[in-house]
């Protein structure tokens, strides 16, 4: 089969791979739409500690089985279905409590082992949602991405009529940015350093637009709620000094979320946490209901997702890539059709 593997630093390169045999739990897919999620730039990049290459990355995607193993009777050859790419133990008591995307020794696809870019893979039947007659399989690729968002507003004490602030606006922060939109948050603002992600975000109705290589975010959002700060806020990127800025962005008795993972330590005032009650949480992927309720939203057609998507082909994948990690990159999401 043919895959696109990441085999350095920098580089990934189209070969041929022996496909994948099932085990008796697992279903053959036919992969057919990956997108691509910036902890896939961070592998391209070096910089992920866990993608050791060579690796087919890609956790983001879809298709359609071809084979089912002995043990597999939910499904059938011939569906349609998404991947949740994340491989729990199942029998931990974050797997009893369906905290199945924080088990200890979960396994996730592309990263501790191959993942979608490629023809083929083998999938547990545990791992697969069926995609609706309405989705196509590119719609597909963007469930996963739209679970991370709808967790991160999960974590939120209430969206409705509240102000928010999305810092980053990777593909990631876009999404947070439109599911707190439809989750009916009153303003939001977004933070980003590329203008072109950003002029997107302003067509998309963004209440602030806020270049941070011009002017100073914590300002800017500052003056925009009158000195109060946001009510909730979701630094999308991970870098200490974003942060902090969600941080300081954020009203008294506010909520930060952090779902960027683009750095590890970050020193913050501590004493402006504890004074002003903010309340920090972390969101890491989704559950599996997240899962499902970015299905139905795809599926009821809520989001103006479609404008963002770029299709390419795994030819194309070191100048996608390239592309991709670019300070400049008109690129939103892309989404190798396979």
């Amino acid at each position: 089969m043919k895959a696109l593997v990441y085999t350095q630093p920098h580089r990934v390169e189209l070969q041929e791979l022996p496909d994948p045999s099932i085990k008796p739990e697992e279903v053959l897919i036919r992969v057919r739409a990956v997108g691509i999620c910036g902890s896939d730039l961070d592998g391209f990049l070096g910089k992920s500690k866990k993608r050791i290459p060579p690796l087919v990355l890609g956790h983001e995607f879809s298709g359609e089985i071809v084979e089912i193993g002995r043990g597999v009777s939910a499904f059938r050859a011939g569906e349609a279905v998404a991947v949740y790419p994340l491989v729990s133990c199942g029998e931990c008591d974050y797997c009893r409590t369906h905290r199945y995307h924080i088990c200890p020794r979960r396994k996730v696809f592309g990263l501790d082992f191959h993942g979608g870019l490629s023809e083929y893979v083998s999938v547990p039947q545990q791992c697969l949602f069926r995609i609706p007659s309405g989705l196509s399989f590119l719609e597909g690729t963007l469930i996963e991405p739209l679970a991370n968002a709808v967790h991160v507003l999960a974590k939120c004490p209430s969206v409705p009529g509240q102000t928010g602030l999305v810092y980053g606006v990777g593909h990631i922060g876009v999404l947070v940015y439109l599911a707190a939109r439809h989750s009916g948050a009153r303003l939001v603002a977004v933070v980003d350093r590329n203008p072109r992600r950003l002029a997107i975000l302003k067509s998309l109705g963004a209440n602030l637009v806020v270049d941070s290589s011009e002017q100073n975010p914590v300002e800017a959002i500052l003056a925009w709620t009158e000195g109060r700060g946001v009510d909730f806020s979701v630094d999308a990127v991970g870098h200490s000094m974003c942060r902090q800025n969600a941080i300081a962005c954020t009203a008294a008795g506010g909520t930060v979320i952090w779902i960027g993972l683009a750095g590890d330590v970050c020193e913050i005032d501590g004493r402006a946490v504890v004074t002003r009650e903010v309340e920090i949480k972390g969101s890491y992927a989704y559950g599996r209901k997240d899962f499902a309720r970015a299905i139905s939203l795809l599926e009821q057609g809520l989001l103006p997702l479609k404008p963002l998507v770029t299709e390419a082909k795994m030819e194309q994948g070191q100048q996608v890539f390239e592309d991709l990690v670019s300070a400049n990159t008109s690129l939103m999401k892309v989404i190798f059709v396979i």
